[in-house]
């Protein structure tokens, strides 16, 4: 099993990566909000993986973080998804969002996701709701104010010109580095700087 890549970024796109491992090329599909977080083409990289291996298919795919892999691995475990509906919830909830909207059984967070509707939603709940409480992310979300507080900032990043995946995932990442009790005018400035250096602004 390939747990990683570690190489340079060769390719990248909304859909895929391709990294230079000594020479060999691995391409490696990833999750629509990857593509703002991934470095710049020539620049190092490390991708923690997926082999996926069904019938006649076979896939690499990759996450900037271990918590978006377990969440895509975990998804695939519900009878009705596959890759692309897992890359889907990835891409769409922060691993911390994942999670609480799991165990509060919290249907229209999930519903947010493209594609997952609430026939799928609730199974997710039903077979992941005692998994999701032993896993240890780096980041949880224990408290409803949490959520509130990042989709407040992602109101206003996208008000200031964001893509709304983009600032959703700066600022999960920056409730990720900040704390569960960061302020939200904290927040946003560490996630503005971070939507900066990723040129993550449309235009």
């Amino acid at each position: 099993m390939i747990s990683f890549v570690k190489g340079i970024l060769a390719v990248k796109d909304s859909k895929q990566a391709v990294v230079d491992v000594k020479g060999v090329g691995y391409s490696v599909d990833i999750p629509a909000s990857a593509k703002d977080n991934l470095p710049e083409v020539g620049s190092e990289i490390i991708l923690y993986t997926h082999h996926y291996h069904r019938d006649n298919e076979e896939k690499l795919y990759g996450f900037t973080s271990k918590d978006e892999r377990i969440v895509f691995e975990i998804s695939l475990t519900v009878k009705g998804i596959g890759p692309a509906l897992a890359l889907n919830i990835v891409a769409k909830l922060s691993p911390a969002e994942f999670q609480r909207a799991v165990r509060d059984a919290d249907l229209t967070t999930l519903m947010r996701v493209p594609r997952l509707n609430k026939e799928t939603a609730q199974l997710i709940i039903i077979k992941l709701k005692n998994t999701i409480r032993k896993i240890q992310f780096d980041a949880t979300v224990d408290e409803g104010g949490i959520q509130r507080y990042t989709e407040g900032g992602t109101r206003v990043l996208v008000g200031l010109g964001a893509s709304e995946l983009a600032a959703e995932q700066a600022m999960a990442e920056a409730q990720k580095i900040l704390g569960p009790t960061a302020k939200l005018e904290d927040l946003i400035r560490l996630a503005l700087s971070r939507l900066n250096k990723v040129s993550s602004f449309d235009g």
